[in-house]
């Protein structure tokens, strides 16, 4: 499948001056418009490998044309010419690549679809969703532990959501942010293990989405956001005392350019289906938190706590009102009670154990 010809005009002159440096050995298409699900609202992601060395993963967003967005995922050429991270794979799994330099992406793009879904991979890619599972699930302890209800509700569902990467993993289906909750409820089916499916939709509250309710949540998203891109930009220069990782993300996400592409996914997504608009919006913002909050705590002069960001941005002196505020309408967690939040963790913890139980059966019957 070549690059379609609805971005091609664009992006070819585009991709014609990153190959002029010196420092970037590849370069690849992957993500919607790869694969060929994109929707007109998509962004194009394109893999930039470099030679340079650095040791971590970060995108940056440009608009070539008006509402032609392109993120650049850089990744150091170490990770792709020797030991390629799992969290490299799927975007290895779908590239059509663009440009190599000496021919290392293509020999690693052949190595990964030889190797993708054999059950050996698909053990380390689903234990690696394991791991991240339980990390978001100790921090939810950790927020029970300080009263924050809030807190405690979102690191589960966050915990839940890495629960369910295995799940689609072992189906051998790839994970898609755009439709994540549609495939997980047809694929939970064939694994029956539906009920884990329906656990964590009840506990995100999509049933309830609709349209209306799905818009003003955007609306909420939308102002929390600007407030928080104020911020960044008022306090950037001291984003440099941060985790490099941190501030790319910053950079990132903290940019008028990624609201307005953001904006017009997520209305594309409403119309299509509601609960998946509430749920890319959910899993986005969170990640922006974790990333602003880890900035706000510095200008505050605290020391940033993982596991309970919304009792942090409830009291913080430096981080707009409205940036909280806002949030926890998006998050769906503006009354959480002691009990509403025990038992949300009571059962992603029961689903772990689950899940952590099942995963390699599950890999061997639908894998092996």
């Amino acid at each position: 499948m070549g690059v379609p010809s609805v971005i091609r005009g664009v992006l070819e002159p585009f991709v014609e001056d990153l190959k002029a440096r010196e420092v970037v050995s590849g370069i690849g298409l992957f993500g919607s418009w790869s694969r060929g699900d994109a929707a007109s609202s998509s962004d194009v992601d394109l893999l930039i490998v470099e030679s340079r060395d650095f040791d971590y993963e970060y995108t940056e967003r440009i608009e070539l044309q008006s509402n032609f967005f392109v993120d650049l995922n850089y990744v150091p050429k170490r990770w792709i010419a020797y030991r390629v991270p799992p969290e490299l794979d799927q975007k290895l799994y779908e590239l059509q690549i663009l440009f190599d330099r000496d021919g290392f992406l293509t020999r690693a793009k052949g190595l990964t679809l030889r190797i993708y879904w054999k059950p050996e991979r698909v053990d380390i890619r689903t234990e690696s969703h394991l791991v991240e599972a339980d990390a978001y699930l100790s921090r939810a302890r950790l927020a029970l532990n300080k009263s924050d209800y809030r807190s405690v509700k979102v690191n589960s569902i966050r915990s839940f959501r890495s629960l369910m990467k295995i799940l689609t993993e072992v189906s051998r289906n790839l994970i898609l942010n755009s439709s994540f909750v549609r495939n997980l409820e047809s694929l939970s089916k064939s694994l029956n293990m539906q009920s884990l499916c329906d656990d964590y939709i009840d506990l995100m509250g999509l049933l309830d989405v609709d349209e209306s309710n799905a818009q003003l949540m955007l609306n909420s998203l939308s102002s929390a956001w600007k407030e928080m891109i104020g911020f960044i930009e008022t306090n950037l220069s001291l984003a440099r005392n941060l985790h490099p990782s941190v501030e790319a993300k910053l950079k990132y996400y903290g940019r008028e350019s990624f609201l307005k592409g953001l904006v017009a996914r997520v209305n594309s997504l409403i119309e299509e289906d509601p609960a998946e608009s509430a749920h890319y919006m959910f899993h986005t913002l969170a990640d922006m938190l974790e990333n602003y909050a880890f900035l706000a705590s510095f200008v505050d002069g605290v020391r940033f706590d993982y596991a309970a960001i919304l009792k942090y941005l409830s009291e913080s002196k430096s981080s707009p009102t409205k940036v909280y505020e806002e949030s926890t309408n998006v998050l769906g967690v503006k009354e959480v009670s002691s009990q509403e939040a025990e038992e949300t963790l009571k059962i992603v913890t029961e689903s772990a154990k689950l899940v952590r139980q099942k995963r390699k059966d599950l890999i061997s019957r639908f894998i092996g």
